[in-house]
């Protein structure tokens, strides 16, 4: 067989006739609604390559997959847009997915299959998994629930020497929380360990985390005897209220009618409107410090229900209006607009939040200039060592990075910028991420006569 193997497969099964003979079976290698494929093709395939059974069987896992379930990435790959490896890694996360959902992966990673990192790709089938699985998505989090756990091993306390028994003094710690409680617990110990810092602790980070940990059980250790009644004031002194840490939860809501009423209509019950039918509702987590990705609106829920928390609820966005004040620094409404327009820092293939990230003027900001100056269209995140990179110039070079929006009369691609490098290599982002510019075919010929 010649050719790209991913495309050559999958015709070739499509178009060969295999009569079943003793012995051979066939395997299902891709996920539902994929078809089967004769076992000693695979051997065939195997020979023919120069590889392993398993590495053939594999292989031809991915190719059917492709073919059959993720049509669009197929697509793309075949007609070299994409990379083989690419197609491949979309297609080995996929392969549990119901048909249905496998179609949504397709229909929403084709476009961007060739820049996709592997985290974008499982955010995305997670996502998948949970809307047209719900009752599944909702099984593994109770269990997952159920499943957590907080472990010291005082029972194996590390020995220095296990034959004199001399004790080390470290224990190992370990467990699994539910998101919030570690996120709480992680913002905490940071906030000790540089406590531990300005008070004079010269140790290792890592040595300060753990010892941050003990800190923070020494200080709770007094407000939880407060709590639960055992007063140290004098008889018949009331317990001094307990001051306890709020968890804050910032709500950034987008909504449509269906999300809004809970259906398509107004009435009835509510209508996922990527499935077409009542589903699981999703929120996403684009909190700093966090895994990116979908929760249900239940986990939501149960976050801001708990006692001392407080929820602050973001106003509802257009980003189709934009905004401007006289001053340098935005104030958070604009703040807020431009992040949820730049969900990522804009430099080229960085993914790094823009909620932690510098906001940018794009044209320097003028003391003396017009009003206006910083604006939605004149601002964008950038994380801080991009920010460096915009702003300073190249040791080697003497020169830096500079972007400027698209200009669609020009026949550029809308809602995008182009940064060009202190070599000259420019990259178009938009919200998809990021590609060289202009593309490869339409790049202008570098050649002239001699």
């Amino acid at each position: 067989m010649v050719g790209d193997p991913i495309t050559v497969l999958g015709e070739w099964h499509e178009e060969s006739y295999v009569e079943t003979l003793a012995g051979d079976q066939f395997l299902e290698l891709g996920g539902p609604g994929a078809p089967v494929v004769a076992e000693f093709c695979i051997g065939e395939v195997a020979a023919a390559r120069g590889c392993s059974f398993d590495a053939a069987r594999r292989l031809v896992g991915d190719a059917v997959e492709l073919r059959y379930r993720l049509p669009r990435v197929h697509a793309r790959v075949a007609a070299g847009e994409v990379d083989v490896w690419r197609g491949r890694r979309i297609a080995q996360t996929t392969r549990t997915l119901k048909f249905e959902a496998a179609g949504f992966v397709d229909r929403h990673i084709a476009y961007v299959a060739g820049k996709a990192t592997g985290p974008e790709v499982d955010r995305l089938v997670a996502e998948a998994a949970a809307r047209f699985d719900p009752e599944t998505t909702e099984a593994e989090r109770a269990e997952a629930d159920g499943g957590r756990h907080l472990t010291i091993e005082l029972g194996d306390v590390a020995y220095a020497d296990p034959l004199t028994g001399m004790l080390r003094g470290t224990v190992d710690v370990h467990g699994t929380l539910d998101l919030a409680d570690a996120l709480d617990l992680e913002r905490t110990i940071a906030h000790v360990a540089r406590q531990l810092t300005e008070l004079g602790c010269d140790q290792d980070l890592d040595v300060r985390r753990s010892i941050a940990l003990g800190e923070i059980a020494r200080r709770c250790e007094g407000v939880a005897t407060l709590e639960y009644g055992a007063a140290s004031g004098p008889a018949g002194d009331e317990p001094r209220p307990v001051q306890r840490a709020r968890r804050e939860v910032v709500l950034f809501v987008h909504l449509d009618q269906a999300a809004i009423t809970g259906t398509l209509n107004g009435f009835g019950p509510g209508i996922d409107h990527c499935t077409g039918t009542t589903g699981i509702d999703l929120a996403r987590l684009d909190t700093p410090g966090a895994p990116r990705g979908a929760v249900t609106v239940e986990q939501v829920q149960a976050w801001c229900a708990a006692p001392d928390t407080t929820v602050t609820i973001k106003p509802i966005i257009d980003l189709n209006i934009d905004d401007a004040v006289n001053g340098y620094t935005p104030p958070n409404r604009i703040a807020d607009h431009v992040r949820a327009r730049w969900p990522r820092c804009v430099f080229p293939y960085c993914t790094r939040s823009s909620r932690t990230a510098d906001l940018d003027h794009c044209q320097a900001y003028d003391e003396h200039g017009p009003p206006g100056q910083t604006s939605t269209k004149n601002l964008f995140p950038l994380c801080r060592r991009h920010h460096r990179m915009k702003t300073h110039r190249e040791l080697r070079t003497g020169k830096r990075w500079t972007y400027r929006p698209t200009h669609p009369d020009n026949g550029e691609p809308p809602h995008a910028l182009i940064w060009t490098s202190p070599t000259g290599l420019r990259y178009l982002v938009d919200r998809d991420g990021t590609r060289p510019w202009p593309p490869p075919d339409e790049a202008p010929d570098q050649t002239h006569e001699t």
